[in-house]
């Protein structure tokens, strides 16, 4: 084993271009957390910000483009056989940054690490439809699935990535969550924790002219500081702009801001399992009690639209006649009143750090009707861990992307049974959502996709609060392609240039 390590190791570094000086302007330098990712190891991890870091270092038979479309990546074509069946061709000629060769193989391996119980995928919930991939020949693999998958694609799409077998199977645990191995635009070169997490570009991508910049850096920065490191010349992207800085980023001549219709929202899920939450009308309650619009002001300065459900505009299979809950402070007190709450109470909140000032804002207005949030502050790495012990929580609230492009994804986080995100399985819900899995007739999927936000808002099952228009300060001469997800991919975007004297 330890031969096949050190082969491996060897393959690696003989693949890699020649590392990039730090001055180099070809570089480009990307804030998108504060913290380090919690693994590298693809089939390990299940968060926004650790996934838009994979990404660029891996990818899978298909991918989304920035508008959601599905795009081929590794697989060059696909075609329905049966209900339970999807054939791909695979692309030729495709090496891993080791050297290992891409084929049928890769596919079927990466497949089952991933439904393997014994990688611990954290969101094995939502490819529990994959059964196995059977190999027709060296590019052709067959896709079968346990039941009707009417969401194959966007599953595919939005958390399957390709690992070169060999050396995933060799190597030992803590060096695949260290030092990754895939075949996208991007090659691992360092890992300097707390500080940067540097690639290198990819100098046999499949994609003509791609990737644009010779290397990628992603730094993790202070929120208190990103934006003086972009104005500074230190970043070329902040990935996430705060509205109270809008304006400097736009006043300074070597920056702008570029603003963007997201498939990302913050909300709140109840633990309707237990008093208070049990109670639909403390759910409503705590729903009228919000001001929406107060919210997208104070919170992202505009930057975003009150909605009425957990799913967004744009996204198959929104209901667009559900409109936000109406601000009624009055009534809401009236309710918890009712409910046998008169002087109100407090709740256990985990609330994500990059929900922090919406979680604060939400506060406020809940304590003018008496309800005390009392919070857990963790980060993105962390929340998994948080919530695996649910009856700690009343409510969790975090942010949330959407990366298979479909209304199905946020509720199944927020609400479904087997959620590694979720606080309550509600048994109706988990049917409702399975309909709609099942369902290969996309009109049909589409309506019965619209009934279930229409049950989930009438039951108050959820706190939402906005759709997000992503807001990113970019460095001039940078051209930057933002994805609805809000998980980028960097390939096409072109770094700083110099100027000229």
């Amino acid at each position: 084993m330890r031969a096949n390590v050190l082969a491996a190791t060897l393959l690696l570094t003989a693949a890699r271009p020649l590392p990039a000086r730090a001055s180099d302007v070809r570089i480009l330098r990307v804030c998108d957390d504060i913290r380090d990712p919690l693994t590298l190891d693809p089939q390990k991890q299940f968060s926004e910000k650790n996934h838009t870091i994979i990404q660029q270092m891996f990818e899978g038979l298909v991918r989304f483009g920035p508008n959601g479309e599905i795009e081929p990546a590794l697989a060059v074509s696909w075609r329905r056989l049966d209900d339970l069946t999807v054939q791909f061709r695979l692309r030729e000629g495709i090496l891993f940054h080791n050297g290992e060769r891409f084929s049928a193989e890769s596919v079927r391996f990466s497949i089952a690490r991933y439904l393997d119980p014994g990688t611990r995928f954290p969101a094995l919930g939502f490819i529990d439809s994959l059964e196995r991939t059977d190999i027709v020949d060296d590019l052709t693999v067959n896709i079968v699935t346990k039941y009707p998958d009417g969401l194959l694609l966007h599953r595919l799409a939005g958390f399957i990535v390709m690992v070169p077998p060999r050396y995933y199977k060799d190597t030992p645990a803590h060096i695949l969550n260290e030092k990754p191995v895939g075949s996208g635009a991007f090659v691992f070169r360092s890992w300097d924790q707390g500080r940067q997490l540097a690639l290198d570009a990819n100098p046999r991508y499949w994609m003509a002219g791609c990737p644009k910049a010779r290397g990628l850096i992603f730094k993790f920065i202070p929120l208190d500081q990103q934006v003086d490191a972009l104005l500074s010349g230190n970043l070329d992207i902040l990935t996430n702009l705060p509205g109270t800085r809008t304006l400097d980023v736009q006043k300074n001549a070597d920056t702008y801001v570029t603003k963007n219709p997201t498939f990302y929202t913050v909300a709140g899920n109840f633990n309707i399992g237990r008093p208070p939450l049990s109670d639909p009308r403390v759910r409503q309650a705590i729903n009228l009690a919000v001001d929406r619009k107060a919210l997208v002001r104070y919170d992202i300065f505009g930057n975003g639209i009150p909605i009425g459900t957990l799913t967004l505009p744009g996204e198959f299979g929104h209901n667009e006649s559900i409109l936000p809950y109406p601000y009624d402070p009055k009534q809401a007190r009236q309710l918890l009143k009712e409910a046998g709450y008169p002087s109100g109470f407090s709740l256990q909140v985990l609330l994500k750090a990059n929900a922090e000032r919406t979680g604060r804002i939400l506060a406020k207005q809940l304590s003018e009707v008496g309800i005390t949030l009392d919070f857990t502050l963790v980060s993105d790495a962390e929340l998994f861990e948080f919530l695996k012990d649910r009856s700690r929580w009343d409510i969790a609230i975090y942010d949330c992307p959407d990366p298979m492009h479909h209304a199905f994804f946020i509720r199944s986080i927020f609400l479904a049974g087997n959620s590694p995100f979720s606080l309550y399985a509600d048994p109706d819900v988990d049917k409702r959502l399975g309909e709609i899995v099942t369902t290969l007739d996309a009109d049909r999927q589409r309506t019965l996709s619209e009934e279930l936000d229409t049950y989930i808002h009438d039951r108050f099952l959820a706190l939402p609060t906005y759709q997000r228009l992503r807001t990113y300060g970019v460095r001039r001469g940078v051209a930057f392609f933002p994805y609805k997800s809000g998980m980028p991919y960097f390939f096409r975007t072109s770094p700083h240039a110099p100027k000229t004297r």
